[in-house]
């Protein structure tokens, strides 16, 4: 494997001083690229759906399903000062809510969350990272889906875990669910629903 990451290096450094940058960065643009320039636009791409999922998680969280202790709110709002956003005050903050009810409201948000940063990152993928082909459009739809659904439930389930048993914070209950979908999601989705 080292052998062939390096052999990947060397050849992109070999045609960005035969082509120059401008012909090297096209990788970027065309889904035939080295393996590890699609993986680079994988992560690009990981990114904006991870935005899409934990921006929707967070407003949940905040909002229509409370999932966060007072203590994590008021980090929350140092940190969004610091960027120059107030958060006032919330109605949630003094709901005093348990491990078990932050665990549930959490699961919640992270199952509309997923919704929605999985048709992100679907379009994104189809559009820009992997080469379609081996299925139809809503055939790979379905199995991408299917593949991202697995790698969340895995994560879904190690989130309200350690929150329970370690009692940890929400917050930092989700890098277990990002690390799991991140590792089974491309492995999958580049030899099972994009391959051709």
């Amino acid at each position: 494997m080292r052998k062939a990451l390096t052999k990947q290096f060397r050849d992109i450094f070999h045609h960005y001083r035969e082509h120059g940058i401008r012909e090297t960065l096209r990788w970027f643009h065309g889904k035939d690229a080295p393996v590890i320039v699609q993986f680079a636009k994988y992560g690009i791409a990981g990114a904006i759906a991870t935005v899409a999922s934990q921006g929707t998680w967070l407003l949940l969280c905040f909002t229509v399903y409370p999932a966060f202790s007072a203590e994590e709110i008021q980090q929350y709002r140092e940190i969004f000062a610091k960027v120059g956003f107030v958060l006032s005050p919330l109605e949630i903050e003094q709901l005093n809510l348990g491990h078990d009810a932050r665990a549930l409201n959490s699961t919640y948000a992270n199952i509309w969350g997923w919704v929605f940063g999985n048709f992100v990152a679907y379009i994104v993928n189809a559009i820009w990272v992997f080469q379609g082909g081996r299925h139809n459009r809503w055939l790979e739809f379905l199995y991408f889906t299917i593949i991202s659904g697995i790698a969340t439930i895995a994560g879904l389930a190690m989130g309200p875990l350690l929150i329970k048993l370690f009692k940890i914070p929400t917050g930092l209950s989700q890098l277990s669910l990002l690390i799991t979908a991140v590792l089974v999601n491309y492995l999958c989705r580049k030899y099972f629903v994009f391959a051709k």
